[in-house]
């Protein structure tokens, strides 16, 4: 088994460059497990190509771990600038059953030197993620159930 794995590792490595403009990761997450943590991939069927292997050494991990979390690898295209997140809180009329003051947000969402494409006012909004990691489901299940 550690050849196979040895083997598959190096494929997905020589299927990687250094500033790649593709990556694989999970499609709920965003995580980039083992094998493929830190690596880019120069097109989309390169990228396609490590997935599969990716899958192909998982399973075979599996084997002797079949506690070994289970990933929906899926092929991204890294974008160039990320997005811009502004939030601002006013204060309203009136107090809140809890006895703090009404407030009034405003969200702006653009990127890549846009014009403004995204604007809420009063409606709810959940982060999920931090420092560009996705947060742990309970953080977010919080921000949820705090009705934000």
């Amino acid at each position: 088994m550690a050849d196979a794995l040895e083997t598959i590792r190096r494929n997905i490595g020589e299927l990687a460059t250094e500033d790649g403009d593709f990556y694989v990761a999970c499609a709920e997450t965003d995580e980039c497990p083992a094998p493929l943590t830190g690596r880019q991939f120069p097109t989309e069927d390169a990228a396609r190509e490590a997935a599969a292997l990716a899958r192909t050494y998982r399973e075979t991990l599996r084997e002797s771990d079949p506690d070994l979390p289970q990933y929906r690898l899926a092929v991204y295209e890294r974008t160039g600038d990320p997005l811009t997140l502004v939030s601002t809180r006013e204060r309203a009329a009136g107090q809140r059953p809890n006895g703090l003051p009404r407030t009034s947000r405003s969200v702006t969402l653009s990127g890549a030197g846009e014009r403004e494409w995204l604007r809420m006012d009063n409606a709810p909004l959940v982060h999920v993620r931090r420092n560009g990691e996705p947060l742990p489901d309970d953080a977010v299940e919080r921000q949820l159930d705090s009705k934000l």
